[in-house]
C-alpha cells in the first residue's frame, strides 16, 4: 500500500464544493471562479456554496432572514460566555462555546434539517460571539444584536462598538468569500473526519475550529503580521530573511502546498489591502509584509524555486486596518469557513463511511516479557 507523510497528493475522497486547481493558481466554489465571486453579496456567496446553486428570487432574503433569527445570544448562552476567562484566545472561546450552543433540532430552512440546521444556526451564531468576545476582552457590555441586519455591517459594528463604514465592510466581504471554502483543507478534512463518526454537528465545528487555529493552517494570518511588527520596518526586511533562513526558520503566510502558482486570492487580496492601508497608522505594517515578501523570493530564486504570498500573508494588515486586532484574525476566519464546513458536514453524510485510515507500523518487532 502506498504511503504519504501529512497525506499529501493522497484522494480521500469526492467533494463538489470546491476545487483547487494549484498547477494554474485557480480556485473555483461550486464551479465559479473566486473572481467573479468576491464581485456578489456575501449570503448570495453562501447559498451556492452550501446549496450548490446560486439564489434565486426569494431565497437570498430567506437566508438573511434565518440568519437574524438565530444570531442573537441566547441568556444561557450570554451567561456562559462571560463566565469564561477572559484570557482566552478567540478560537479557544469558539472551541469552547460552539458545544454550548442552544440548537432547535426541530427548525428547518428549506432541505436543511435536524443537524444540517443546527449547523446553520451555529453560523448564525459564530459572528455574535466573536463580536461579544472581544467586548467583554475589553471590558465592555456584550454588543446588542440587530436582527433586522444579519450581515457582516452588523458584525463589525458590534465588534468595534462604532457604525462599521461601507468601505470597511466591502473589504471585509471579499476577505471572507476568499477564506469561505478551500476543498479538503486540515481544518475542513478534521470536521470530515469527525462527521464521519456521525458526531453531532457542534462537535464537527468544534474540532475543525481547533484544527484551524494551528499557525501552519489558519493562524498563519496573525503569525504574519506579528513577524512584520518584529521586523519594525521595510529597510530591516532583507536582513531578517536572511537570518531565518539561515536557522531553517518558516515566514507563515509564505507559500501554499496546493498552489504552484500565486495563489489566486492573494492576488485578489494584496492590492487592495495596498490601497485600504496607504495613509492609514498601517501603511508601515503592509509596507514591511511587502518587502519581506520581496526578500524572500529573493532568497527562493537563488535556490531555483518561486515561493509567493498566500492569502493569510496580506490580511493581517487588512483586518487590523478594519478595527480587527490580531487575536481575533482566525476567529474572523472561522465564521467564514464556518460556511464551508457545513457545506461538507451535508456532503459528507449523503454518502458516510467512517474515515479509518491505516497507519505503518515501524515499531520493535513481537517479543515477550523476560
Amino acid at each position: 500500500m502506498s504511503y504519504s507523510k501529512g497525506l499529501e497528493g493522497v484522494i480521500a475522497d469526492e467533494t463538489a464544493v470546491s476545487n483547487v486547481e494549484g498547477d494554474i493558481g485557480r480556485l473555483s466554489y461550486r464551479g465559479y471562479a473566486i473572481e467573479e465571486l468576491v464581485k456578489l453579496d456575501y449570503a448570495t456567496v453562501m447559498w451556492l456554496v452550501i446549496f450548490g446553486e446560486l439564489p434565486t428570487g426569494a431565497e437570498q432574503p430567506d437566508l438573511e432572514d434565518f440568519l437574524c433569527a438565530h444570531g442573537a445570544l441566547r441568556d444561557g448562552e450570554e451567561t456562559m460566555l462571560q463566565a469564561l476567562p477572559r484570557h482566552l484566545h478567540p478560537m479557544r472561546m469558539l472551541q469552547s462555546m460552539i458545544p454550548l450552543l442552544s440548537l432547535d433540532a426541530e427548525v428547518e430552512f428549506r432541505d436543511l434539517r435536524g443537524e444540517a440546521s443546527q449547523g446553520l444556526q451555529i453560523i448564525a451564531r459564530m459572528p455574535t460571539l466573536i463580536a461579544a468576545w472581544h467586548r467583554l476582552k475589553g471590558a465592555n457590555p456584550p454588543p446588542a444584536f440587530d436582527d433586522d441586519v444579519a450581515d457582516l455591517h452588523n458584525f463589525l459594528t458590534m465588534f468595534t462598538g462604532k457604525e462599521a463604514s461601507t468601505e470597511h465592510v466591502d473589504i471585509l466581504k471579499v476577505v471572507q468569500i476568499l477564506q469561505m471554502e478551500h476543498s479538503f483543507n486540515a481544518g475542513t478534512f478534521t470536521g470530515r473526519v469527525v462527521a464521519s463518526t456521525l458526531a453531532p454537528v457542534d462537535s464537527v465545528f468544534s474540532a475543525a475550529v481547533g484544527a484551524l487555529f494551528g499557525i501552519l493552517h489558519g493562524g498563519a494570518d496573525e503569525a504574519a503580521l506579528r513577524d512584520a511588527q518584529a521586523v519594525g520596518s521595510p529597510e530591516a526586511a532583507a536582513a531578517y530573511i536572511e537570518q531565518l533562513l539561515a536557522r531553517k526558520g518558516k515566514l507563515m503566510g509564505m507559500g501554499h502546498r496546493e498552489y504552484r502558482k500565486v495563489d489566486p486570492r492573494a492576488v485578489i487580496l494584496k492590492p487592495m489591502a495596498e490601497r485600504l492601508c496607504k495613509g492609514t497608522p498601517y501603511e508601515d505594517d503592509f509596507a514591511t509584509l511587502k518587502a519581506l515578501e520581496m526578500a524572500f523570493n529573493r532568497q527562493m530564486e537563488k535556490r531555483g524555486k518561486e515561493v509567493w504570498a498566500n492569502l493569510e500573508f496580506y490580511k493581517g494588515a487588512v483586518y487590523e486596518a478594519i478595527g480587527i486586532p490580531p487575536e481575533f484574525f482566525t476567529s474572523v476566519f472561522a465564521m467564514s469557513r464556518a460556511v464551508g464546513w457545513l457545506a461538507h458536514f451535508i456532503e459528507s453524510r449523503a454518502d458516510n463511511r467512517i474515515i479509518r485510515p491505516k497507519a505503518a507500523y515501524v515499531g520493535a518487532a513481537p517479543r515477550q516479557v523476560a
